[in-house]
């Protein structure tokens, strides 16, 4: 059992005995299309965490269903199809049947930075947030505070996401586009139902379901604004999803590995 929840003090002081790392696993409850639950990214966080921590020796400590936004610039606003002159923030288009969770920036960043302080306080020397979710500014403010504790040295923190990188060092990853649906079908398939969803080959456009491929993060939209076709989630498998998880653990245990072999030398 590696759920530090589940667990009574002397089996964590055991533990910690032999190992004092500690994953948080972290996400927003947010939309992502009419397909899948509101719950991806913590989902798909926390199983992370659990599968490394496995492979690490490590404590998981129950996942926080917290996460910003920030507004789209009118770029992104011109890529998604949106109207330049809306205000949207984070993917809360206004076609979605419901409003996502977010917290401000300040919010987050305080609940994140007590919470770090919490478990460095148990003792725990490296911590290791893995956030499902990858906005750039939910991103930010966690290399901000992993920077900040790291300084201090009041514990080592990093910070780490479910996803794979491709050889160029790009996320192949959209907003409820193939990846992140195939990850569903591979760990909570119940949840998953792509016949709401117009059935291939009908275009689906960004305005209309929020549901973005990873090239049009990156500036590379389709003339008519709808998802393009290799990252379309009506295109995802459970086998796909389940290679993507096990990649991406595969990733994040290589790293926390190699803070492990450093922490010899790290004086809190």
């Amino acid at each position: 059992m590696r759920q530090i929840a589940y667990l009574r003090p002397e089996q964590i002081i055991e533990e910690m005995k032999r190992c004092t790392l500690a994953y948080l696993p972290i996400g927003p409850l947010e939309w992502h299309g009419p397909h899948l639950p509101l719950g991806v990214d913590p989902f798909n966080a926390q199983n992370a965490a659990l599968q490394s921590a496995e492979l690490t020796s490590g404590l998981v400590f129950p996942t926080l269903y917290w996460g910003t936004e920030r507004e789209r610039q009118p770029d992104m606003l011109d890529w998604l199809g949106l109207n330049l002159e809306d205000y949207i923030v984070g993917m809360d288009f206004p076609a979605n049947s419901l409003p996502s969770l977010y917290c401000s920036e300040e919010v987050f960043a305080l609940v994140m930075r007590e919470q770090l302080r919490l478990v460095a306080k148990m003792g725990f020397r490296l911590i290791v947030m893995i956030t499902g979710h990858a906005a750039t500014n939910q991103i930010e403010v966690l290399e901000r505070l992993a920077a900040e504790f790291n300084g201090y040295k009041i514990a080592r923190v990093i910070v780490a996401l479910p996803f794979v990188t491709n050889s160029s060092g790009v996320m192949e990853v959209g907003h409820a586009s193939r990846i992140e649906t195939s990850v569903m079908q591979a760990l909570h398939p119940e949840t998953v139902r792509l016949d709401m969803l117009p059935p291939l080959p009908d275009p689906l456009r960004n305005a209309d379901w929020a549901v973005i491929d990873y090239k049009t993060f990156l500036g590379e939209p389709t003339p008519e604004r709808v998802i393009h076709e290799h990252d379309d989630p009506r295109r995802a498998s459970a086998e796909q999803g389940r290679l993507t998880i096990d990649h991406a653990v595969e990733q994040i245990v290589a790293r926390v590995k190699s803070e492990l072999e450093r922490l010899s030398d790290y004086s809190p």
